[in-house]
């Protein structure tokens, strides 16, 4: 590149050239946004160790080849006719150029190689299971944590835009949830549920695993295809999405986990928040949710002609599927939607004042407020008064959740007759199941032997990898999340990919690590970086 391009470069932010390594850490994305999610060897058996296999070999290959290919730039920095180099402002040092996030990203790997080191089951920390004890880990040890974080600085470093990467995982979510529609009313079209007792078949669903699983894989796949509704220009492509969107509803009905009921809905109010200033976004938002919400009512139609004959969902969802008050939030939505679309077309480009989203937020902290109040009044307070059906939400004790309010409690014990090492660098990655061991035969009156899961991911990584790992988790979510909101205006792009790091970081508060949907999670957060990093230097829309 000569002078003047190179001068031309750095005063309009024109796009680098795409090279063939962002060409691989492309090409690895498309892979892993719809091969990852729909691949398995045998049924549900062995569905875990297939995507950790799967993400780790994918990863590995990659790492790999975009080593050899940074080996094999050798540029000549005394030949005197490439005049780019002589003028090229020197390199900053490499430690200048990273990020917040990065920083913490890399802190959190020095935890769980230390947490590791200090382990008293150093095996089950590395791999995340042990040859004793196969059910002791999900494969969350630190080589997967080490894939993590090799992946987010490939992905950060060369991801290139290009929308048909989203509307690959578009497409491949849409035969996701398309399954497991289908899965919910005893139709096995891919023949997995075959050998499969009742019990089991009733626990698991498409081609991601259990229902709590396909939660957390619809908290990642289906926001990203809200927000590209929003802000995609192209109509095809919104066609497309809104009607992953409806679909991913039907999905989230039929996947009865409260997980992903409260990741979603989190997730809605938020971004609700997020547009409420522009009605050119805010139309199309709420044109979104009637689409969602008519699926379900479509999902009804699809269970009458099927005879009603599925495998049940919970009270909540069934408000949206089978209860007449869902008529009721399907005609408030499409009246609100049509009446934004002729409020834009009167009057485009209406911005809002910023108090709109101010007072927004107040009211859903509010509510938010509101209801910690109610569950720490039931629970501390007053213990006697039945609640009847609220009791298992509103009452805190071991019976909450599933009996996940047994677990919780028993990890503060835990955590509370740790030593000091164990304090900040806990037990080693994935070994909740040797620290809470001694609990096992109380499990027993809940039906489980044991457990390899607090079934909250930040409690689970307080236990295993101690206060510092903890820390700097969040640390890296909440700076990818801020950084992100920072650029937003910049590139539109950001909050797409943030949608999925929100949606997934709420849900992780019911729900579990494993090797099946947070490596999506993973990605999302380095392409949120990623883009992120761009935006702060091109200031273009890519959308």
């Amino acid at each position: 590149m000569s002078t003047e391009k190179y001068k031309k470069n750095k005063t309009c932010k024109i796009s680098p050239k795409y090279s063939v390594k962002q060409a691989l850490v492309n090409y690895y994305i498309i892979i892993m946004f719809t091969l990852f999610p729909l691949f398995f060897t045998y049924k549900f058996y062995n569905i875990r160790h297939d995507k950790y296999y799967f993400f780790l070999i994918l990863s590995g290959a990659l790492a790999i080849a975009e080593f050899l290919l940074i080996l094999s730039v050798k540029l000549d920095y005394s030949n005197p006719t490439d005049r780019q180099l002589q003028n090229a402002p020197p390199k900053s040092k490499w430690y200048k150029k990273l990020s917040f996030t990065d920083w913490s990203v890399l802190a959190f790997l020095a935890v769980n190689i230390i947490s590791t080191l200090f382990s008293s089951n150093p095996v089950s920390a590395i791999y995340g299971e042990s040859q004793n004890f196969p059910s002791s880990g999900r494969n969350s040890g630190l080589l997967l944590m080490i894939a993590y974080v090799g992946i987010y600085f490939l992905i950060t470093r060369f991801f290139y835009y290009f929308e048909y990467i989203f509307t690959a995982f578009a497409c491949a979510s849409s035969l996701v949830f398309a399954l497991a529609i289908l899965n919910s009313f005893y139709i096995d079209p891919l023949e997995m549920f075959i050998g499969l007792s009742e019990e089991q078949s009733l626990i698991f669903i498409s081609t991601i695993g259990n229902k709590n699983l396909l939660s957390s894989y619809i908290c990642i796949a289906l926001p990203v295809a809200i927000a590209m509704a929003v802000y995609t220009e192209k109509t095809a492509l919104r066609v497309l999405y809104l009607f992953v969107s409806g679909i991913g509803f039907s999905a989230l009905m039929v996947a009865d986990s409260d997980s992903g009921i409260l990741g979603i809905g989190v997730f809605t109010v938020i971004y609700f928040i997020w547009y409420s200033r522009r009605i050119e976004r805010l139309k199309r938002y709420f044109l979104t949710i009637t689409v969602m919400l008519l699926s379900a009512k479509f999902l009804r139609l699809f269970s009458f002609i099927m005879n009603d004959k599925s495998k049940g969902m919970d009270a909540f969802q069934e408000i949206f599927v089978y209860s007449n008050i869902s008529y009721i939030f399907l005609a408030a939505a499409g009246i609100i939607t049509i009446a934004l679309y002729f409020l834009d077309y009167k009057k485009p480009g209406i911005v809002l004042s910023k108090a709109v989203p101010i007072v927004l937020l107040c009211i859903f902290a509010l509510i938010v407020t509101g209801i910690i109040f109610t569950v720490l009044y039931f629970s501390c307070i007053d213990t006697k008064t039945d609640l009847g059906k609220f009791t298992t939400i509103l009452r805190f004790n071991d019976k909450w959740g599933t009996h996940r309010g047994f677990m919780w409690i028993r990890s503060m014990w835990i955590f509370n007759d740790a030593s000091l090492m164990q304090k900040l660098f806990g037990t080693g990655p994935d070994t909740f199941f040797f620290a809470f061991s001694k609990y096992f035969s109380d499990l027993l009156k809940f039906g489980d032997s044991s457990t390899n899961a607090a079934h909250n991911e930040y409690i689970n990584y307080l236990i295993t990898i101690g206060i510092t790992g903890l820390g700097t988790y969040l640390a890296a979510v909440v700076g990818t999340i801020a950084r992100a909101v920072k650029y937003a205006k910049n590139n539109p792009l950001v909050i797409v990919c943030a949608s999925a790091v929100i949606c997934y970081s709420v849900q992780a508060i019911v729900n579990i690590s494993q090797p099946i949907t947070t490596p999506l999670f993973i990605i999302f957060m380095a392409l949120c970086e990623a883009v992120s990093r761009k935006a702060s230097q091109y200031k273009t829309n890519t959308i």
